[in-house]
């Protein structure tokens, strides 16, 4: 990542808030001291509304005609829809998701189009666009006019004050931030290929093995439901974490009931049927189910893994119309492919390998995400 020095004025809250009236960031490059600037959008940007969509111009492959991206309300693949033979918008604006999931900024790096009402923005004067669009992701709260889909209008928008720096101070943030965004990006784009090995691989591995024989998961397990905890034996910083029925600890508590290296199996709600592997002891809450093994000749770390790749199967095992919930019997009654123990823990060994690194992977980018979301919340005002 490219080093920079920067300057932090934050000492105390009291020299927080004489930073914020003087428009001067908490943290900034040494060189700059000057106050910044307040103005409406509106007076920096021209505003633009995206219409409806011309089929005859649209194509979901990119050729010599079709040429120009086509951009939507939507987050997944950056709201690329496809491709058009026109464009209307120039390299460089900024783009605003209106509906759904609103108030997302992107600025487009060529020539473009769109559709579905996203709204693009063009600076009137010289300014830093990038700059911009990380100041309207991480600074700006939006007011919803619609009950039903959020949506989100220009007029709306315009209105929104903003703080900015002198043009020299605004390309130095973006040129930092966006050092952090690439290494970012470079993390994802690694962390898809690992999880793709690591999901062919599976593919591969159990599908020749399917020849062997299977057993009931509750000849080589027992399933057992977790407790349901009382939210007075919660606490902030507990020893223990609480699982009940999601892919995330939802607390803390000072006592456990499971023992370590113990898989789970979400019980209910969203993540109903969602399989865990749990290193640490923990309290397992009364939307889980935990397996221990009944006998030594079954590889843990192998069922595990197993597991995960039957998930989707899994997840088919839900209930209810509601809430929905999976059954213990349900449970009981999964075919689990057998092998022999060596090849299990051959065969477990190498997938936790290849986990670990596709975790090692995740949380290096969750870190550095936590780290960008820290340095925004200080640099800008």
């Amino acid at each position: 990542m490219v080093q920079q020095k920067l300057v932090s004025s934050e000492k105390t809250n009291e020299k927080e808030k004489i930073c914020r009236e003087e428009l001067k960031p908490q943290l900034r490059f040494s060189e700059f001291t000057d106050n910044w600037k307040e103005s409406n959008l509106g007076n920096l940007f021209n505003f633009s509304v995206a219409g409806d969509m011309d089929k005859e111009l649209f194509s979901e492959i990119k050729d010599e005609e079709f040429k120009y991206p086509l951009y939507a309300n939507a987050l997944e693949k950056e709201g690329l829809l496809g491709y058009y033979k026109e464009s209307k918008y120039i390299a460089n604006s900024i783009t605003i998701t209106a509906r759904g999931n609103i108030g997302h900024s992107i600025v487009r790096k060529s020539d473009f189009n769109a559709i579905g009402r996203l709204i693009i923005l063009n600076s009137k004067k010289e300014l830093n666009n990038d700059f911009f669009s990380e100041y309207i992701n991480s600074n700006l709260k939006f007011y919803i006019e619609s009950t039903g889909v959020p949506q989100l209008t220009a007029p709306s928008l315009k209105i929104n004050k903003v703080k900015y720096p002198n043009l020299d101070e605004q390309n130095k943030i973006s040129n930092f931030i966006l050092a952090i965004n690439k290494k970012i990006e470079l993390l994802e784009k690694k962390l898809v290929l690992y999880q793709k090995l690591e999901l062919n691989l599976k593919n591969k591995i159990f599908k020749e093995c399917e020849k062997n024989s299977f057993v009931k998961l509750n000849e080589i397990c027992f399933v057992k439901k977790g407790k349901q905890l009382n939210k007075t034996d919660m606490v902030d910083d507990g020893e223990y974490y609480v699982l009940n029925g999601g892919k995330e600890p939802s607390g803390y508590t000072d006592s456990w009931n499971v023992k370590e290296n113990t898989i789970t199996i979400s019980e209910g709600g969203n993540s109903c049927g969602y399989v865990s592997f749990n290193f640490e002891k923990f309290y397992c809450g009364g939307h889980c189910y935990y397996l221990t093994l009944k006998q030594d000749n079954f590889d843990l770390m192998y069922l595990f893994h197993y597991l995960k790749y039957i998930e989707p199967k899994i997840m088919r095992l839900r209930v209810g119309s509601g809430l929905p919930n999976i059954q213990k019997g349900d449970i009981e009654n999964m075919n689990i492919l057998e092998n022999e123990y060596d090849k299990q823990k051959e065969i477990g060994n190498f997938l936790e390998f290849l986990n670990k690194k596709t975790n090692f992977i995740l949380k290096e980018k969750r870190i550095l995400e936590l780290f960008k979301k820290g340095l925004l919340q200080k640099m800008f005002i």
